[in-house]
């Protein structure tokens, strides 16, 4: 899918995320032009429990600026939905929206790993019964995938390097399907070919050995 595009106001140099008038010192007109309006506008329309400043709604909790400098392979999650959806992002320019939960980790086989374990019908029934509820079900995952006892990665340990392994054949089955229509179509393509190919059933073995 194609990505949105967006300009950070960040500044490697003193590692901050920039307001109008750190935009104007820096040497940044345009940008610094942007900020202003756009704090303006915050001022004006923000509700009265907001955050003060336009700086501070854009920086939320820290959420964008710990992200900066941005690790060369991560694992992200998303925070809702019925089913589980994980995957590996190797993209330096990629920031994180606030629906997606992320993780840096040190080497590929890491990230197969917990792609494996959290993309798994065994890991989403374990915690079904603490997502909260809305009309259609199950909907939000959140921070439940936490409270599973998933062992740090271990290349050492049989049932790890296997779940590595078994995640890295589902990331290359999944790239040969040809997606079509919305996402929730595609995930339904992907899962069904990883059942048929038998890697799902792979997986959910190990995840089950893993987290007993």
């Amino acid at each position: 899918l194609d990505a949105f595009e967006g300009v950070i106001p960040w500044e490697p140099t003193k590692k901050i995320l920039l307001d109008s008038a750190e935009a104007q010192l820096s040497g940044s007109p345009r940008l610094a032009g942007w900020l202003k309006g756009a704090e303006t506008a915050w001022r004006k329309h923000r509700s009265s429990g907001s955050v003060p400043t336009f700086k501070e709604r854009l920086d939320y909790f820290g959420l964008l600026n710990r992200q900066f400098p941005v690790p060369l392979i991560r694992i992200l999650y998303s925070a809702s939905g019925t089913l589980p959806a994980a995957v590996i992002l190797r993209d330096a320019t990629g920031v994180v929206e606030h629906k997606l939960y992320w993780s840096a980790v040190t080497t590929e086989d890491e990230a197969y790993y917990l792609c494996s374990v959290l993309n798994s019908e065994t890991a989403r029934s374990r915690v079904a019964g603490m997502q909260s509820k809305g009309q259609w079900g199950a909907r939000d995952f959140d921070k439940v995938m936490f409270e599973l006892p998933i062992p740090s990665f271990d290349p050492s340990l049989s049932v790890h390097a296997a779940l590595a392994a078994a995640g890295k054949a589902a990331e290359a089955q999944a790239a040969i399907v040809a997606l079509h229509g919305r996402f929730i179509a595609n995930r339904q393509q992907i899962r069904a070919e990883l059942v048929r190919s038998g890697i799902a059933q792979q997986i959910e073995t190990l995840v089950g050995q893993l987290l007993s």
